[in-house]
């Protein structure tokens, strides 16, 4: 892992710090999945990408996604 110093502004930092409590992770983690979605390089990315390729998802597999999405855009509303 690489430590890679940035500035974030305070209205994201409010973002970030919501997440964290509503997902138990650390802000590391939240940031790195946050950039990850961002970059497309995420869970709904890979699923879907496994979809496209005729892979099976489990009930389970595409629940938790549904769930981890749909928190990630409240969060994001909540401070449109």
């Amino acid at each position: 892992m690489t430590v890679f110093p940035v500035n974030i502004d305070d209205d994201l930092i409010e973002i970030l710090d919501a997440q964290v409590a509503e997902s138990g992770m650390s802000r590391s983690e939240v940031l790195a999945a946050a950039i990850r979605r961002g970059l497309g390089g995420g869970r709904l990315a890979a699923t879907l990408g496994a979809y496209r390729r005729g892979e099976e998802i489990s009930e389970d597999d595409a629940m938790s996604l549904a769930k981890s999405e749909l928190a990630a855009v409240r969060a994001k509303r909540a401070t449109a």
